[in-house]
């Protein structure tokens, strides 16, 4: 289930920078139905998603780090910031992502992302 992760958060990231909604949109679905699978594994879900926070890959690394906000805060804003370096739109969404959280203006939960 962890690598449908990883292709689904690429395939997300593909529809973005195509500026194709209804891909972003639809893949954006398969990531949040994908993550409540892997973290209904309890401690081995979230042990996971860990694992793809240090993926070389930022995009991965990022998509796995959104979805692990609730639950290992610290760790998460860490691999934000990480992807916040990055160059281009992958880079800018993890800065807003971080500015959203640091005025309270977001929550930390995908599902709830302005």
């Amino acid at each position: 289930m962890l690598e449908r992760f990883a292709r689904a958060a690429r395939s997300h990231h593909n529809a973005l920078e195509s500026l194709d909604e209804v891909a972003a949109n639809r893949q954006a679905t398969v990531l949040a139905h994908l993550a409540a699978g892997i973290l209904q594994e309890r401690g081995d879900g979230v042990a996971g998603l860990v694992t793809l926070t240090r993926e070389p890959d930022p995009v991965v690394a990022g998509m796995a780090a959104v979805y692990l906000l609730p639950s290992e805060r610290d760790l998460a804003l860490a691999v934000l910031r990480r992807v916040a370096d990055e160059p281009g739109l992958i880079g800018f969404r993890a800065r807003g992502a971080i500015d959203r959280l640091e005025k309270g203006e977001w929550d930390g939960e995908p599902h709830s992302s302005p």
